[in-house]
Formats: structure tokens, sequence, C-alpha cells
């Protein structure tokens, strides 16, 4: 009985250890990201891009001067001098904010190798425990296999009789072999204590580079948005400089909201009497729009072009917004961080994209099925091109509108997506045919819209009315605590998932709910590395993986092979949304309900069955041209095809 508790505590604490141990030195490796940013260069280049800014400025004060001199040009001047000087402080704002960015980078920097040393001492330490309970273990197993019945677990005194020149008195007793044991057991409570100070380390080794790695990709973020503002203020004051302020007016030379409204609207009445104002055959285009299927359950006629929806600024027909900029507002602008990804609402074939280079505003309009037409703008930028044929769900590029960054126009109302849709040349409410429930929060809602929220909440596929939202701050703070909660090892960490997609353009909460609804975050792995059922089929098929960071990897690619690559949202890859297609998981309803619940929990908000998981361009970007039939449409648009 002794003998096989020792050795059956041993084994089970060395293959926990193991698991864990096994990543060491993955975590310890420096990386290279950090290592390579210099904080004196990055506070260096902000101080010196300022500098030129100011420089500009001072141009302003200027013409502040000059405009004086000149009444009849002061109230238009006064006019845009408001939207000027707002950019000047959001540069002044930026730099205070890098700053600091970069102070707390430089403190990650230094805890980092502090924490990496600590993990190394601790490994040595625990590499000394484990060779002291080995051992032990051994004295242990071999005193009971000579002085005790093994069956029984008690001591044979003729043993201990006929051994009595080879082992010591003080064994002559149960006593001692149960206090033996008492130390085996201290030694293994230690063995554990340096384990969770070991993995500790680790985590906080993870969140550590989290944190410096996030801020360095603000920082280069920043550092674009203060580039692009500091051309926009060149661009303003050299068109004062020649002349074009005083020959034409605002509208005339930055294309305004009202601008943009004008175009959108000539341009759907125009599409409703069939006259198409394109450079390329329509008619070819919509019939290639006919032939796309649609895989998967739609529960809308429109989806989200935008996620979240934590702030609708502007609903259809706001009277507020009729009365300060003087025309109706027929969409809904909805506050959007810079750099969102912007989704079409429909299968369509881009109609129109507007696409400035300088002062000006971006804009697309697709045409829709069912004779439905969609507009968007404060594009940040804009991928697709006029003939393209674009699927629901599919990733138009991402969202603007910050004043001063380019395409945000010369008046911007702030980071956020307007759109509008369309039906038979009528502006319509989207929010008539939209998901509420995915709203965040359902106070920012008109009344009239509170008796639709409770009916798409209550029509949702999957139970959401007693889903619990976690209470954290942001995404990261809730997917770390949900790793914390059903993870174990280093899929605890948040770094290795962020890993796990890098350049694979998947969402990463999307990747850890897969490996929630498949494995449990590793709690039950059926191979070494398989965190999600990937390459495991009906025919119970496994494959094991090299690391855990292959496994994982290979969740978002298989998301982007030849047979999922060219799907966008959570049911087409199950075979309850999607009943006849290629599809990820056969299970008719727990995987994608367990998908869903998870990032419900982590996105802070009811997440759709139709949650679009990409965030860019599938990098297979041939197979996924080929796939969805979008690469031979292009080759017959350049005359390449039959």
């Amino acid at each position: 009985m002794i003998q096989k508790y020792v050795i059956g505590v041993f084994i089970c604490l060395t293959m926990l250890y193991s698991f864990s141990y096994a990543q060491t030195d993955n975590v310890i490796q420096k990386d290279p990201v950090i290592e390579s940013f210099n904080v004196d260069n990055a506070l260096g280049e902000v101080r010196w891009l300022k500098a030129t800014i100011d420089v500009l400025t001072e141009e302003l004060f200027a013409l502040d001067e000059q405009e004086r001199t000149e009444e009849w040009l002061s109230e238009r001047y006064r006019e845009v001098r408001d939207e000027i000087v707002k950019v000047i402080t959001t540069i002044q704002d930026t730099t205070e904010k890098v700053d600091t960015m970069m102070r707390r980078v430089a403190w990650y920097k230094k805890n980092i190798n502090t924490t990496a040393e600590r993990i190394k001492i601790l490994r040595k330490e625990i590499d000394e425990t484990k060779q002291i309970v080995k051992e032990f273990a051994v004295f242990l197993y071999q005193t009971n296999n000579y002085i005790a019945d093994p069956e029984k677990g008690i001591i044979d005194e003729i043993k201990l009789v006929l051994h009595s020149d080879n082992i010591p008195r003080t064994l002559a007793n149960q006593q001692v072999i149960e206090w033996l044991l008492n130390q085996f057991t201290v030694l293994l409570e230690k063995l554990d204590a340096s384990e969770k100070k070991h993995m500790e380390a680790m985590v906080k080794l993870h969140k550590l580079r989290m944190d410096a790695k996030n801020d360095i990709l603000v920082y280069g973020e920043e550092l674009e948005k203060m580039e692009q503002k500091k051309l926009y203020l060149r661009q303003f004051i050299d068109l004062y400089k020649n002349g074009a302020l005083q020959t034409d007016t605002i509208g005339g030379i930055f294309q305004n909201p009202k601008s943009v409204h004008d175009a959108v609207m000539t341009m759907i009445d125009d599409v409703s009497k069939k006259i198409y104002n394109v450079s390329f055959n329509i008619f070819d285009a919509l019939s290639a729009l006919e032939e796309i299927e649609d895989n998967g359950n739609i529960p809308h006629d429109l989806a989200w072009p935008i996620y979240p929806i934590e702030d609708i600024q502007y609903f259809f027909d706001d009277k507020s917004f009729r009365d300060d900029n003087g025309f109706p507002h027929r969409g809904l602008q909805v506050k959007a961080e810079q750099g969102t990804p912007v989704y079409s609402v429909r299968n369509g074939v881009v109609y129109h994209t507007t696409n400035n280079d300088n002062i000006g505003i971006n804009w697309i309009v697709i045409l829709h099925t069912d004779w439905y037409v969609s507009s968007y703008s404060y594009m940040n930028n804009i991928v697709v091109q006029p003939w393209d044929i674009v699927r629901r769900w599919q990733l138009l590029w991402y969202s603007g509108g910050e004043p001063g960054t380019k395409w945000a126009g010369f008046i911007a109302p702030g980071a956020n997506l307007t759109f509008s849709v369309f039906k038979n040349g009528t502006p319509i409410d989207p929010l008539t045919n939209l998901d509420a429930s995915v709203i965040k929060d359902k106070n920012i809602l008109p009344d009239l819209y509170s008796v639709k929220y409770l009916r798409d909440k209550y029509a949702r596929w999957v139970d959401i009315t007693n889903l619990t939202i976690m209470e954290w701050d942001t995404v990261d703070e809730r997917a770390q605590n949900f790793l914390s909660s059903y993870g174990v090892g280093i899929y605890k960490t948040l770094t290795f998932w962020d890993n796990a997609v890098a350049d694979l353009n998947i969402d990463r909460d999307m990747v850890i709910c897969v490996a929630f609804a498949e494995s449990t975050l590793g709690r039950y792995l059926s191979t070494d590395g398989n965190i999600g059922n990937v390459g495991n089929n009906d025919r119970w098929d496994r494959f094991a993986f090299g690391s855990a960071l292959a496994g994982a990897r290979a969740i978002s690619q298989t998301l982007n092979n030849q047979y999922l690559g060219h799907y966008h949202t959570i049911n087409q890859l199950s075979r309850y949304g999607n009943p006849n297609g290629k599809i990820y998981a056969s299970s008719p309803i727990n995987w994608q309900t367990n998908v869903t619940k998870c990032l419900s929990q982590i996105k802070w908000y009811y997440v759709p069955e139709d949650f679009p998981f990409r965030t860019g361009i599938n990098p297979n970007w041939f197979e996924d041209r080929v796939v969805s039939g979008w690469f031979d449409w292009q080759q017959v648009r350049r005359g390449e095809g039959e």
C-alpha cells in the first residue's frame, strides 16, 4: 500500500508539473518585438513630429493675423478654425499619452527581465526539490520492500530481523515509517508550492509582455495618426496660402457630410430608376450576385456592419442631427474606435467607392439582392473596388472618422461608422431589420425600439436571457479572467492566445471559445497540444501537435483553409447553422451554443450566431478568391477569363 501510494502520487505530480514546466523555455525566451523596441528613440520620434507640427501651428497663428486684415473672410475662417484647433489639441493630448506609454514600456521591459530571472531561479528550485523527492521516493520504495508486507502495508517483523544489518534501527516501528511518509508529503507540498509560484511568475511575465506589446502597438497607431494630422494641417494651410479658400466655399474644397449625403441620394435615385453610371458591366455583376448561395440560417434581413454596438450617436431621421446639419440623417451613426472592422450587411456588388488621398470622406455604396442598397461613410480605408462581389459579413475594411486623420473629412464628427440602407430607392430605418439584442446597453435605445430589443433577445437560437456577462473594464481583462477560470497551464495566459492568432486575421476571442468548446481550454485533451478538435474527424482519427502553440494556431489555420476559408461567421462553421456545406463542428447545436455563450461573456454583449470572426482578409488570399468565386470574376473584369 505504501509503495503504491508513493509511486502513484509521484507519477501524478510529475505529469502535472511536466505539462506547464515544459513550456518554461518558450516563456522565458526574449520577445523580439519588445527587445528591439527602443523607448528613447520612440520618444525622440514623437517629439520631433510634435516639433514639426508646432511649426505648422505657428503658420496657423500667422494666418490668424492675416485673417484679421480681411474682414470679409473672417466669418468663413472662424467657421473652420475650430476644427484646426481641435486637431492641434488632440496632437498635444496624444503626445502626453504616448510619453506616458513609453515610460510604462520602459518599466515593463525592466520587470520582464526581472520576472524571467525569477522564473529561472524557481525552475532551479523545482529541479532540486524534484530530485530530492525522487531519491526519497526510491528510498521509501526500497525500505517498504525490505520490511513491509506489500499486501497489508505493515511492518513484517521477520523481514526486519533478517535485514537488521542493512536497515537502521530507527526504522524498527510503524510510527517511523509514518513519519517518513509525512516528510515525503511535506516535500510534495513544497514542490507544489514552488510550482504554483513558478506558474504565477509565468502568468505575470505573459501579462507584462502583453501590456508592453499593446503599448508598442498603440504607439505605432498614434504615431501614424499624428503623421496624418500633420498632413491635414499642411494641406489646409497650403490651400489657404494658394488662395483656394478665398475663391471657393469650404464645401467646394473639402467633401463634407452634406456633399456625401447628396451624392449618395443622387446615386440611389438613379439606381432605383435602373440608371447605372458605372464603368463596368453591371448586369454581369448582378447575375454573379444572384448565383451566390448563403451558407447558414439568416435570422435577419441585415447584418450589423460593425461590432461592438456601444453607442449610437444618431438614429434614423434624428431631429437633432437635422437641426445641426441642415439635412436629414438617413441611417445610423455608430461610435466606433478608429480601425474597427467593417462588414457588408448582405451579399452584394460594390457599386461605388470614394477613396480620398487628401482631406475628404471615404464612402462606399453596395447593391444587394432584393433591391437593397447600403452605404458606409467615414471609412479609414477601403480594400474593395467597384464590381467586386462581396458576401454578407465580408470585410470591407476599417472605420475612421477621427478629426485630422486621413479620410475623415475636414469637419469630422469623431471616430464612427455612418451607414444607411435603402430598399427600392427609399431610405429605411436599419434597426427595423437588424438584431437589436446585440446592443450592449438597451438604455441607449429610444423607447420605440424597446419592444424590438426584447423580441430579438427572446427570439435568439441560444437562450441568452440568463447569460451572465463578466464585469471587467476591457475585453483583455475579461478574456484573461475567463482563461483563469477555465484554462490549465499555458492555456491560462492571454499572450499565448495572441500568439495563436498572430498574422492569421481571426478574432482571438473566437479561437479561445473554440478551444473552450472543444477541450475546456486544455482540461480534456485527447492528444498533446490538440487544444481544439482540429484534424479529428468522425472516424475518431486523432492528431497530436508538436507544441501547445502549434495546436492553438491550428484552429485559426483550419478556419483559413480551402474548405472553410470563405466562411465569415460562427453559424457557417456548425452543422446547426450550415446544414449542407463544409463545416468545422458536426454537433447539431452544442458547439455553436458554447462558442456564442463564451464569446458573449468575453465581448460583454450578446454575440449573435452570425458574428463575423475575421478581423482581416484571409491570408490564403488566392485560395479564398478561388473558393468564393471572387477570383474568377476579377479575371473576367480584367479580360483574362472566358
